[in-house]
């Protein structure tokens, strides 16, 4: 039967231990916030599939309301809510 390590740090190095994995959990999660595109209103076709979960064929049927400027074509995170909710 395996037997656990006990490894014993001073106060110091423990402190900058949780110090460094505390770091690299808040980077990691804003880093998955950024990749869902959580804090964004807007988004860009691929990013609204990929929120929808739907194919493009299938977001297309929808018909959500388009938003287009200086030739960017965006959706609105609600109107997707809104449509989904609805059907």
């Amino acid at each position: 039967m395996a037997q656990g390590i006990s490894v014993v740090l001073d106060e110091n190095y423990s402190k900058e231990l949780r110090k460094q994995i505390y770091q690299l959990v808040t980077d990691e999660i804003e880093r998955a916030r950024k990749d869902a595109s959580l804090d964004k209103k807007y988004l860009r076709r691929k990013e609204a599939l990929n929120f929808s979960g739907v194919s493009g064929s299938t977001f297309d049927n929808w018909r959500i309301p388009v938003h287009k400027i200086d030739g960017i074509t965006l959706y609105s995170k609600t109107d997707i809510v809104k449509f989904i909710e609805s059907n």
